[in-house]
């Protein structure tokens, strides 16, 4: 009997792709089968592989969004991708964006790799091979961890298909890969040895545009976390997980800066405070133009984007499905060199232009999201700065979003990626502010709820650890049962469950926590790297100056809601008391605020929909109805509300929602396994 894998019906492309060489550019994979001596070897299979990586790049963030809660699809819209977007299961092939064969094009391409390079060699007393062998070892399992996300189980093979052998041989049944074993099996494969490794030292990718190296680098730490995190099978599984976001930011300066959303105006009208204009392009926005990471040092690992044919792969179908018109242009120019010769260079650029037709636009349930979220002012003018919020939304969906009109028409599009006309030459796979949601989710399931929302509130730091601290002259006392307690937003409560530390910090914020939550956590925010951390909604709805009685310039780099944006409150709306509620509940009600704070940050990114499936998982391992929470979400998509005018319209997608109570359809179907005799 002859088995034909799914492996065996990608294998003629690949061992047909395998036997191409050039050395004209960076993008062309080197396949010499004998083993890689120097970096030199090496390079073009690198830089080979990560051309691969181009190939699922842009639809790790379609599939993400499509299938998710916060874009909607438009009239214009094509077939394949409404089948997407509505969990029709269209099949493998039918379109661009539904190749698994690329994910295992990546993947054969690192399993040759892995297998020819010498890893011994040594130069100047140092294994000169092992940080790009790292890389490849990373590169491989990040490509499976997206294959299981997207696919639920996957075949596993980690030898080289250089021959029909291979394929004949490969046992389907015992190489399945899925979100319980993915981690055993790189573990196995020693893939931890590597978190500590340092990057190849190459200065930046050149494809007609110039990308800083570095970025282009999928740290290790990461990936074992997200591993982590998705499995999920026990309290230890979410600690590992936080640790390993935890090392990666400490060691890479990672906390969380006030200097993104630089300022927003916003005016007085009859139904309240209503935004006004686009306000100031703040750094935050600007994530996706950076081809050097000091300029924003939020983005972390990205996919490089050719500026045109002639350079490699343009990443240009994001754009497109976005509502962005992309072209390419190319400059050639004549110079003379030194030598008195002609020497002729060229250049490439790519550049978007609004259209009328997009494919996708946010969804109302976004839409509502961000809207219901309240700015914080501050009046410094007078002796006494005075509090006040205003109901005018999420200054993050300003720089996400853009609206305009056209004949009369209102055009919305999702423009994070594409904004003012902008094509970014990068798509962004990891940022530093999606770590600390990550380990938010973590350190939540853990069993730390009150230090998950401080990452959003406040940031975690030496001031802000809800901890007893005798150091800092703070009112700190530890409570009895039967005492009063004041709560965040200042009202009281009776405290005849839990033993509970008060103290108001530097910051002006008050902190209660369960002493046994406090004595038990395990990761140290104290140091000094942590000094500077502020919360992550703060981005958002931070604080500003009033400038007069009808404009309101907000200078968001500042510290988060005090009183409104609160634990308690947070968890009030999502129907738990504090008080009452077991730890069980709470974490849920957390987790559910983490959610929301996904949507606010990372919208359109293309992480929504892996992370609703992932979190509805652990919902359902902790008894709280994970899969209907997650049909809901997606189902509830269409649902808009008005906080100024009350107003609501849209229903829920019954077909839709009953559709993804069950989970099979969470994930797309590979192609069948087959035997012939």
């Amino acid at each position: 009997m002859k088995k034909i894998s799914i492996i065996g019906l990608l294998s003629m492309s690949l061992v047909a792709g395998l036997t191409t060489t050039s050395c004209e550019d960076m993008m062309t994979i080197d396949t010499d089968l004998n083993n890689y001596t120097s970096a030199n070897d090496t390079l073009y299979s690198y830089w080979g592989i990560l051309k691969c990586v181009q190939d699922v790049a842009e639809r790790q963030v379609i599939l993400g969004e499509l299938r998710g809660d916060l874009v909607s699809t438009t009239e214009n819209v094509t077939d394949t991708l409404f089948a997407i977007a509505n969990f029709n299961n269209p099949k493998d092939g039918s379109c661009s964006m539904l190749k698994v064969s690329d994910y295992y094009n990546v993947i054969n391409n690192c399993n040759l790799y892995i297998a020819n390079a010498d890893t011994s060699l040594v130069k100047s007393n140092k294994k000169y091979m092992i940080p790009e062998y790292a890389q490849v070892q990373s590169i491989r399992a990040w490509t499976y961890l997206q294959l299981v996300k997207n696919y639920g189980e996957v075949p596993f093979i980690t030898e080289p298909i250089n021959s029909l052998d291979v394929i004949d041989n490969f046992d389907y049944h015992n190489n399945l890969v899925n979100k319980d074993n993915l981690l055993d099996k790189f573990l196995d494969l020693g893939l931890d040895k590597f978190v500590d490794t340092e990057y190849p030292h190459y200065q930046s990718y050149n494809s007609g545009s110039s990308v800083e190296a570095a970025l282009c680098y999928i740290p290790v730490r990461l990936v074992l976390g997200d591993m982590y995190l998705l499995r999920g099978a026990s309290k230890e599984d979410y600690r590992a997980a936080a640790q390993y976001y935890y090392d990666y930011l400490k060691n890479n300066t990672g906390n969380v800066t006030r200097q993104y959303v630089q300022w927003k105006t916003s005016r007085v009208t009859a139904s309240g405070y209503t935004s006004e204009g686009q306000g100031q392009w703040g750094s935050w926005g600007s994530v996706y133009s950076t081809a050097n990471r000091a300029t924003t040092n939020d983005v972390i690992t990205s996919i490089p984007s050719a500026s045109n044919q002639q350079y490699g792969t343009m990443l240009m179908r994001v754009a497109d499905i976005y509502g962005f018109t992309p072209s390419s242009s190319q400059t050639t120019n004549v110079s003379e060199n030194d030598e008195g010769n002609e020497e002729v260079t060229s250049s490439g650029a790519i550049s978007v232009a609004l259209n009328l037709k997009p494919q996708t636009t946010p969804s109302p349930a976004y839409t509502t999201l961000n809207r219901v979220q309240n700015y914080v002012f501050y009046d410094l003018s007078t002796s006494t700065p005075r509090r006040t919020d205003y109901p005018v939304g999420d200054a993050r969906y300003e720089y996400s979003v853009f609206e305009t009109t056209y004949e009369g028409d209102p055009y919305v599009y999702c423009a994070k990626a594409s904004r003012l006309g902008q094509f970014y030459y990068t798509i962004p796979i990891y940022r530093k502010s999606l770590i600390w949601l990550r380990l938010a989710e973590a350190i939540n399931r853990a069993g730390f709820p009150q230090y998950a929302f401080g990452i959003l509130k406040d940031g975690l730091c030496e001031d802000n650890m809800p901890q007893m601290d005798t150091r800092r002259e703070i009112k700190l006392r530890m409570t009895e049962e039967g005492d009063t307690v004041f709560t965040e937003d200042g009202s009281t409560i009776n405290d005849t469950i839990y033993v509970r530390y008060v103290r108001t910090n530097s910051r002006g914020a008050l902190y209660y926590v369960d002493s046994l939550e406090v004595q038990n956590f395990f990761l140290p925010f104290t140091e000094t790297v942590w000094q500077n951390n502020f919360g992550i909604h703060a981005r958002g709805c931070g604080y500003g100056t009033w400038n007069s009685v009808d404009y309101i310039t907000t200078n968001l780099t500042g510290f988060n809601d005090s009183t409104n944006y609160t634990y308690d409150r947070m968890l009030a709306e999502q129907g738990v008391d504090v008080t009452t509620a077991s730890e069980a509940e709470i974490i849920n009600a957390v987790e559910n605020v983490i959610v929301d704070e996904l949507a606010l940050e990372t919208a359109f990114e293309g992480n929504r929909f892996t992370d609703l499936v992932r979190i509805a998982e652990h919902k359902n391992a902790s008894g709280f109805k994970g899969t209907d929470w997650l049909a809901g979400k997606v189902a509830d998509r269409e649902l808009y509300y008005n906080p100024l005018t009350l107003e609501s319209s849209g229903e829920r997608n019954s077909e839709l929602y009953n559709k993804l109570l069950d989970p099979s359809n969470w994930y797309f179907t590979l192609p069948a396994w087959r035997t012939n005799k």
